[in-house]
């Protein structure tokens, strides 16, 4: 099982649900089996339920650290890559913060551009600062 393989797919969930207006718990096992590939998928319920769970205080999070933007403006894909790696950082404690910033920018980089991976690294190191 790979666990970055599986944050990819926590994240086109998230895009996904997004995109459809759609964030229901019950769709999260019907999504999961169209990889059919093997994958981490107690980590994937567990990243995607608790971000369904927490969306208004995710989201309220990632508003906090925006300056001058809402969240409309955001790139989708940003914004499931953020909604992932604040919800590890806040939520569960067996990642630590370090991984989930380091794969979120690599998520960025790899599927929006490398600017990306510099906007997702700057919001989430204010998150990171201002929580020490």
């Amino acid at each position: 099982m790979n666990r970055a393989r599986s944050r990819e797919v926590a994240m086109e969930l998230l895009y996904q649900m997004d995109i459809h207006q759609a964030f229901l718990p019950e769709k999260i096992d019907a999504m999961i089996e169209q990889y059919g590939e093997k994958l981490d998928i107690v980590y994937i319920k567990n990243i995607v339920e608790t971000f369904l769970i927490n969306q208004p205080k995710v989201d309220d999070i990632i508003l906090t650290h925006l300056k001058g933007w809402k969240i409309e403006r955001i790139g989708k894909v940003d914004l499931a890559i953020l909604r992932i790696a604040i919800t590890e950082i806040n939520w569960l404690d067996d990642i630590p913060t370090k991984v989930s910033i380091n794969e979120a920018i690599n998520l960025g980089k790899k599927f929006v551009d490398e600017k990306s991976g510099k906007f997702i690294n700057g919001l989430l190191g204010k998150l990171v600062e201002e929580a020490e």
